[in-house]
């Protein structure tokens, strides 16, 4: 233990050290461009902002109790409806410059965004036909004491079964949100591969990650359920001779209600390393180009990992016919899981843009993937993946000429 706590110290300050060293150079850079009397009119200063139409996958496991599997089509299972979040717009912004005289390249940038899905669905089965009893009471008691009997019937009928068919509601809210953000200094390496407009890039630094996610789900649900002709109910007697006094309605059915919880977030903070190159496809650097873009990164976050979890369950099986109701209740538990953990988080983009002297425009598609970011179990820790992938566009501006 006393190693592990002399390790992370460690950890602690080289990571300081490192952001401290990223820091100090930038605010080193930006005095020089403040400074500098660029004679090519070349901008030393890059200000871009843009935007990803991004899905966030994985981080919660679907919670699915044993009476999901009793849920037949057409109704949906409340897992598939509770899992899946929709495409949100994330942000992000970097600020860029290059001391006068000096192939080094500062940079500092953020990437946050958020999304939120809150669903109220009802689904049900079709009702199922009229028994023997209701179509022969209908075809035979028309009399005043025969529709007296009937209502009778309905009475009861409306109070084991309403509404007459299988059913579902859903109830949820699942939300997430994150924050990254990157200082790295580069060196414009100049493979002199990729012709002479070219420009390669590498560069270390630090990156920080924070994740949350959030859900609330309320489930009601009917399965199986069956109408069949019964024994007689007592007091309620036919009007007319000859109807089979056995019958009455009755019905099998199962009633089941969950309510469930989870709150879990990763916050880690490592060393980090990226290539960024591009490739002019026509143009000329003197007015405009169209720019083919790529790009790959890495990181090796260190952070800690928590998750917060509740359900709780009861459930009502009834047979009418034997007069035979079970139940069960299942009283509400937490789970409360806490711990240091190493994640790996690779990432990359491909895209195009059109350049000017001191502008660009960019569009194109980006992935990060951080795995076993995220405790994403219920009752036992389960390790999930967080990614984030989607086209972006963005717009850069150049000044310090």
């Amino acid at each position: 233990m006393m190693r592990n706590s002399m390790n992370a110290r460690t950890r602690r300050k080289l990571l300081t050290s490192v952001s401290a060293a990223a820091l100090l150079a930038t605010a080193y850079g930006a005095t020089q461009v403040l400074a500098a009397d660029d004679d090519d009119g070349t901008p030393r200063l890059w200000i871009e902002l843009g935007a990803q139409l991004e899905r966030a996958n994985g981080g919660d496991d679907a919670f699915a109790p044993p009476f999901y599997s009793r849920i037949k089509p057409p109704i949906d299972s409340p897992a598939a409806i509770v899992d899946e979040l929709p495409w949100a717009l994330g942000q992000d912004g970097k600020v860029s410059f290059q001391p006068d005289g000096s192939d080094w390249i500062f940079s500092g940038g953020i990437r946050f965004g958020r999304a939120k899905s809150h669903r109220s669905t009802h689904q049900q089965s079709q009702p199922p036909q009229k028994t023997d009893v209701e179509k022969y009471l209908l075809q035979h008691y028309v009399s005043p004491g025969g529709q007296y009997y009937y209502y009778k019937i309905k009475c009861c009928h409306s109070q084991v079964v309403t509404p007459n068919a299988n059913y579902a509601d859903v109830q949820s809210l699942h939300q997430e949100s994150h924050v990254v953000l990157d200082f790295q200094a580069g060196k414009d390496v100049g493979l002199g591969l990729l012709g002479a407009q070219s420009t390669s890039t590498v560069s270390g630094g630090v990156r920080f990650a924070q994740f949350k996610t959030r859900t609330n789900i309320a489930v009601k649900a009917r399965t199986d359920l069956h109408l069949y002709n019964g024994f007689t109910l007592p007091g309620y007697a036919p009007f007319a001779s000859g109807f089979p006094q056995k019958y009455s309605l009755a019905t099998n059915h199962r009633e089941f209600s969950l309510t469930a919880g989870s709150e879990r977030n990763f916050k880690g903070v490592g060393p980090s390393i990226s290539w960024e190159a591009s490739a002019t496809i026509a143009g000329n650097p003197d007015s405009s180009q169209l720019t083919f873009d790529w790009g790959v990164n890495a990181a090796l976050l260190f952070g800690k990992q928590k998750s917060k979890t509740h359900h709780q369950s009861s459930g009502l099986y009834q047979k009418s016919k034997y007069g035979v109701i079970s139940s069960y209740n299942h009283p509400r538990v937490h789970f409360t899981r806490s711990r240091n953990v190493t994640i790996p988080n690779i990432g990359g983009m491909a895209g195009i843009s059109v350049k000017w002297p001191n502008a660009k425009v960019s569009i194109g598609y980006r992935a990060d993937v951080f795995f076993n970011a995220m405790d994403g179990g219920w009752d036992t820790a389960k390790k999930e993946n967080r990614s984030f992938m989607g086209p972006f566009a963005s717009i850069s501006v150049g000044l310090g000429d």
